[in-house]
């Protein structure tokens, strides 16, 4: 029942939905999705770690960047696997979060991490609404 309880809870705030839907689009790191839900490093680390521990989603070094995505559905399938895959459909046809994923399409890591200037300006007035 614990692991059950992290799941509900992990999937019962917005911002992890949020994520949870951007991170069907492709791997981002934290710098991305700091800058696409614009809130602080450490919140987006808080319900990283949180996604995480409930194995909805997981990590890979990529260069100097860990990139974070969503959990492969294990084999054999489990519990998760299958909400997940109810999840799904849901986070992608939401309107709200189409529209929040296309707004994110715009967060480049390259102009976030490399700290370039105007491209950081452009995109935070691009993300909102």
């Amino acid at each position: 029942m614990k692991l059950l309880l992290k799941v509900m809870k992990a999937l019962a705030d917005g911002n992890r939905l949020r994520i949870l839907r951007l991170l069907m689009d492709r791997p981002r790191c934290v710098c991305e999705l700091q800058q696409a839900l614009g809130i602080t490093q450490p919140s987006v680390s808080k319900h990283l770690r949180i996604l995480e521990e409930a194995g909805l989603v997981d990590k890979e070094r990529s260069g100097q960047f860990i990139d974070y995505r969503l959990a492969p559905a294990p084999d054999p399938p489990d519990a998760r696997a299958a909400l997940m895959g109810h999840l799904i459909p849901w986070l992608r046809d939401d309107p709200e979060l189409k529209a929040f994923s296309l707004r994110a399409s715009q967060v480049d890591r390259r102009s976030l991490c490399s700290r370039a200037g105007p491209a950081d300006t452009a995109v935070s007035q691009t993300l909102e609404v």
